[in-house]
């Protein structure tokens, strides 16, 4: 294709972008598309981008570019108000940051998407943040007895339910704080 052609449009230049950072599996070509896509307020293309450009180099060993990509990935679904590619964004991050022991970033990331989520009243994606939160702090060794975040939350999702006349949803909500607290452990 003949790029110059439509070199002065945006999203031709996005296009061109795409299908370069293609072409080459270049993660620095994937980041400026996802940067020239957020830019434009085309937050699923960028997220695209990002998690292209992530995997790229992850697989190259460049971990903390991988990181910082999908950190930009995250902020940019934030801004969106998108809680589902806020979601990916946060539990690969997630994933990377357990692959390197990196538990307080793991810990932390996790619950910024719970606090999320949270203020969106999206209680069930919360909670399980929140959960993913409770699975980091055992897999780092650490008690997490006291840690109630999932409960508030799985309990707010049980409110909504009935608000909403979802009774099985609601039912499902109070089983799973039982089985939460039974798998780790929490006394309350």
């Amino acid at each position: 294709m003949e790029w110059n052609l439509v070199k002065d449009d945006t999203y031709y230049l996005g296009r061109r972008l795409e299908h370069e950072a293609r072409k080459a599996a270049d993660p620095e070509k994937w980041k400026a598309y996802a940067e020239l896509k957020t830019l434009k307020g085309s937050y699923t293309l960028g997220i695209h981008g990002y998690l292209n450009a992530a995997n790229l180099y992850e697989a190259r060993g460049k971990t903390d570019q991988a990181v910082s990509v999908l950190q930009d990935g995250l902020t940019a679904a934030m801004r969106a108000d998108n809680r589902d590619l806020a979601v990916i964004c946060t539990y690969r991050l997630a994933q990377l940051f357990e692959n390197e022991k990196n538990w307080d970033a793991g810990i932390a990331v996790c619950e910024q998407l719970g606090a999320f989520c949270a203020d969106k009243d999206a209680h069930f994606q919360a909670a399980d943040a929140f959960e993913h939160a409770a699975e980091l702090m055992v897999l780092a060794g650490r008690k997490v007895k006291d840690y109630m975040a999932p409960v508030e939350h799985w309990e707010k999702n049980i409110h909504h339910w009935e608000e909403h006349g979802h009774d099985h949803d609601a039912v499902w909500s109070r089983k799973h704080i039982k089985l939460y607290k039974k798998l780790f452990g929490v006394n309350q």
